[in-house]
Protein backbone atom coordinates (compact mmCIF):
# COMPACT_ATOMS: atom_id res chain seq x y z
CA UNK A 1 0.00 0.00 0.00
CA UNK A 2 1.53 3.30 -1.15
CA UNK A 3 0.71 5.87 1.57
CA UNK A 4 2.18 8.75 -0.48
CA UNK A 5 0.04 7.90 -3.51
CA UNK A 6 -3.11 7.62 -1.37
CA UNK A 7 -2.25 10.95 0.29
CA UNK A 8 -1.78 12.70 -3.08
CA UNK A 9 -5.10 11.25 -4.27
CA UNK A 10 -6.94 12.55 -1.18
CA UNK A 11 -5.33 15.99 -1.56
CA UNK A 12 -6.18 16.16 -5.29
CA UNK A 13 -9.79 15.08 -4.79
CA UNK A 14 -10.19 17.54 -1.91
CA UNK A 15 -8.77 20.46 -3.91
CA UNK A 16 -10.86 19.54 -7.00
CA UNK A 17 -13.96 19.96 -4.86
CA UNK A 18 -12.59 23.18 -3.30
CA UNK A 19 -12.77 21.75 0.23
CA UNK A 20 -10.27 22.94 2.81
CA UNK A 21 -8.48 20.50 5.11
CA UNK A 22 -10.40 22.03 8.01
CA UNK A 23 -13.78 21.51 6.30
CA UNK A 24 -12.91 17.93 5.34
CA UNK A 25 -11.81 17.23 8.91
CA UNK A 26 -15.16 18.55 10.20
CA UNK A 27 -17.08 16.31 7.78
CA UNK A 28 -15.09 13.28 8.94
CA UNK A 29 -15.08 14.18 12.66
CA UNK A 30 -11.28 14.12 12.80
CA UNK A 31 -8.68 16.83 13.40
CA UNK A 32 -7.19 18.98 10.64
CA UNK A 33 -3.82 17.54 11.65
CA UNK A 34 -5.11 14.02 10.85
CA UNK A 35 -6.15 15.06 7.32
CA UNK A 36 -2.72 16.68 6.84
CA UNK A 37 -1.07 13.44 8.00
CA UNK A 38 -3.02 11.44 5.41
CA UNK A 39 -2.20 13.87 2.60
CA UNK A 40 1.52 13.80 3.38
CA UNK A 41 1.55 9.99 3.39
CA UNK A 42 2.29 9.64 7.11
CA UNK A 43 -0.82 7.53 7.71
CA UNK A 44 -4.02 6.28 6.13
CA UNK A 45 -7.66 6.77 7.13
CA UNK A 46 -9.28 4.14 9.35
CA UNK A 47 -12.20 2.05 8.04
CA UNK A 48 -14.86 4.54 9.17
CA UNK A 49 -13.08 7.54 7.60
CA UNK A 50 -12.37 5.58 4.40
CA UNK A 51 -16.07 4.95 3.85
CA UNK A 52 -16.97 8.61 4.46
CA UNK A 53 -14.14 9.84 2.18
CA UNK A 54 -15.42 7.59 -0.62
CA UNK A 55 -18.89 9.14 -0.26
CA UNK A 56 -17.51 12.70 -0.26
CA UNK A 57 -15.21 12.12 -3.26
CA UNK A 58 -17.63 9.75 -5.07
CA UNK A 59 -14.96 7.07 -5.52
CA UNK A 60 -14.74 3.39 -4.55
CA UNK A 61 -12.64 2.11 -1.64
CA UNK A 62 -10.57 0.23 -4.22
CA UNK A 63 -9.78 3.53 -6.02
CA UNK A 64 -8.98 5.33 -2.77
CA UNK A 65 -6.62 2.58 -1.55
CA UNK A 66 -4.92 2.44 -4.96
CA UNK A 67 -4.62 6.23 -5.04
CA UNK A 68 -6.07 6.56 -8.54
CA UNK A 69 -9.26 6.39 -10.61
CA UNK A 70 -9.69 2.91 -12.08
CA UNK A 71 -11.39 2.02 -15.36
CA UNK A 72 -13.81 -0.92 -15.64
CA UNK A 73 -11.35 -3.44 -17.13
CA UNK A 74 -8.64 -2.60 -14.56
CA UNK A 75 -10.96 -2.78 -11.57
CA UNK A 76 -10.72 -6.53 -10.83
CA UNK A 77 -6.91 -6.73 -11.18
CA UNK A 78 -6.45 -3.62 -9.01
CA UNK A 79 -8.80 -5.08 -6.38
CA UNK A 80 -6.74 -8.30 -6.33
CA UNK A 81 -3.50 -6.28 -6.06
CA UNK A 82 -4.93 -4.32 -3.17
CA UNK A 83 -6.11 -7.50 -1.43
CA UNK A 84 -2.63 -9.04 -1.70
CA UNK A 85 -1.08 -5.80 -0.42
CA UNK A 86 -3.43 -5.76 2.60
CA UNK A 87 -2.70 -9.43 3.33
CA UNK A 88 1.05 -8.72 3.23
CA UNK A 89 0.63 -5.70 5.54
CA UNK A 90 -1.40 -7.79 8.02
CA UNK A 91 1.16 -10.61 7.94
CA UNK A 92 3.99 -8.16 8.66
CA UNK A 93 2.03 -6.45 11.46
CA UNK A 94 1.17 -9.85 13.00
CA UNK A 95 4.86 -10.87 13.01
CA UNK A 96 5.78 -7.62 14.80
CA UNK A 97 2.96 -8.14 17.32
CA UNK A 98 4.05 -11.69 18.12
CA UNK A 99 7.63 -10.50 18.63
CA UNK A 100 6.30 -7.80 20.96
CA UNK A 101 4.33 -10.48 22.83
CA UNK A 102 7.56 -12.37 23.60
CA UNK A 103 9.31 -9.18 24.77
CA UNK A 104 6.37 -8.16 27.01
CA UNK A 105 6.11 -11.68 28.45
CA UNK A 106 9.84 -11.83 29.23
CA UNK A 107 9.96 -8.35 30.77
CA UNK A 108 6.89 -9.08 32.93
CA UNK A 109 8.40 -12.34 34.17
CA UNK A 110 11.83 -10.76 34.84
CA UNK A 111 10.21 -7.89 36.77
CA UNK A 112 8.17 -10.31 38.89
CA UNK A 113 11.16 -12.56 39.67
CA UNK A 114 13.52 -9.64 40.39
CA UNK A 115 11.20 -7.88 42.82
CA UNK A 116 10.23 -11.16 44.52
CA UNK A 117 13.91 -12.08 45.03
CA UNK A 118 14.66 -8.57 46.33
CA UNK A 119 11.69 -8.80 48.72
CA UNK A 120 12.87 -12.17 50.07
CA UNK A 121 16.58 -11.32 50.43
CA UNK A 122 16.58 -7.76 51.81
CA UNK A 123 16.04 -6.97 55.46
CA UNK A 124 12.76 -5.05 55.79
CA UNK A 125 9.55 -5.04 57.81
CA UNK A 126 6.96 -7.63 56.74
CA UNK A 127 4.50 -4.99 55.52
CA UNK A 128 7.15 -3.55 53.15
CA UNK A 129 7.89 -7.06 51.86
CA UNK A 130 4.17 -7.62 51.15
CA UNK A 131 3.87 -4.22 49.40
CA UNK A 132 6.94 -4.96 47.24
CA UNK A 133 5.60 -8.37 46.18
CA UNK A 134 2.19 -6.81 45.46
CA UNK A 135 3.87 -4.06 43.38
CA UNK A 136 5.74 -6.80 41.49
CA UNK A 137 2.53 -8.70 40.67
CA UNK A 138 0.43 -5.80 39.33
CA UNK A 139 2.57 -4.75 36.28
CA UNK A 140 3.48 -8.39 35.62
CA UNK A 141 -0.16 -9.49 35.46
CA UNK A 142 -1.07 -6.47 33.28
CA UNK A 143 1.88 -7.23 30.98
CA UNK A 144 0.99 -10.91 30.67
CA UNK A 145 -2.69 -10.09 29.97
CA UNK A 146 -1.59 -7.65 27.26
CA UNK A 147 0.75 -10.29 25.77
CA UNK A 148 -2.14 -12.79 25.75
CA UNK A 149 -4.36 -10.24 23.96
CA UNK A 150 -1.67 -9.86 21.29
CA UNK A 151 -1.53 -13.63 20.84
CA UNK A 152 -5.31 -13.76 20.48
CA UNK A 153 -5.57 -11.16 17.68
CA UNK A 154 -2.32 -11.70 15.73
CA UNK A 155 -2.57 -14.36 13.03
CA UNK A 156 -4.98 -17.30 13.28
CA UNK A 157 -5.40 -20.62 15.04
CA UNK A 158 -5.79 -23.70 12.81
CA UNK A 159 -7.94 -26.69 13.69
CA UNK A 160 -5.98 -29.95 13.52
CA UNK A 161 -9.05 -31.87 12.26
CA UNK A 162 -10.60 -29.71 9.53
CA UNK A 163 -7.90 -27.08 8.88
CA UNK A 164 -10.28 -24.20 9.65
CA UNK A 165 -8.53 -20.90 10.46
CA UNK A 166 -10.13 -18.64 13.04
CA UNK A 167 -9.54 -15.99 15.72
CA UNK A 168 -10.85 -17.20 19.09
CA UNK A 169 -12.20 -14.97 21.86
CA UNK A 170 -9.87 -13.69 24.58
CA UNK A 171 -11.52 -15.99 27.16
CA UNK A 172 -11.02 -19.04 24.93
CA UNK A 173 -7.30 -18.28 24.68
CA UNK A 174 -7.02 -17.43 28.39
CA UNK A 175 -8.73 -20.62 29.61
CA UNK A 176 -7.21 -23.06 27.09
CA UNK A 177 -4.41 -25.45 28.01
CA UNK A 178 -1.36 -24.56 25.98
CA UNK A 179 2.14 -25.44 24.93
CA UNK A 180 3.73 -22.16 23.86
CA UNK A 181 1.38 -20.90 21.06
CA UNK A 182 -0.50 -24.16 20.50
CA UNK A 183 -3.76 -24.31 22.48
CA UNK A 184 -6.30 -27.01 23.19
CA UNK A 185 -9.60 -25.52 21.99
CA UNK A 186 -12.93 -26.36 20.36
CA UNK A 187 -13.09 -25.58 16.64
CA UNK A 188 -16.01 -23.24 15.77
CA UNK A 189 -16.36 -25.03 12.40
CA UNK A 190 -16.21 -28.80 13.08
CA UNK A 191 -16.80 -28.46 16.86
CA UNK A 192 -14.04 -30.95 17.70
CA UNK A 193 -11.51 -30.32 20.46
CA UNK A 194 -7.83 -30.60 19.56
CA UNK A 195 -4.52 -28.78 19.74
CA UNK A 196 -4.85 -25.70 17.51
CA UNK A 197 -1.62 -24.20 16.24
CA UNK A 198 -1.02 -20.44 15.81
CA UNK A 199 -0.15 -19.44 12.22
CA UNK A 200 0.51 -16.07 10.54
CA UNK A 201 -0.84 -16.90 7.04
Amino acid sequence: MDYKKIGNFIATERKTRKITQKKLAEKLYVSEKTVSKWETGKGVPDTNSLTKLCEIFDVSINELLNGEKISGEQYVSKAEEQMLSLQHAKRTADKHLLTMEIVIGLLSTILLLTLTIVASLLEMPDWQRIVLIFVAFIPSIVGLCFALKIEQVAGFYVCKHCGYKYIPTYNQVLLAMHMYRTRYMKCPHCHKRSWHKKVID
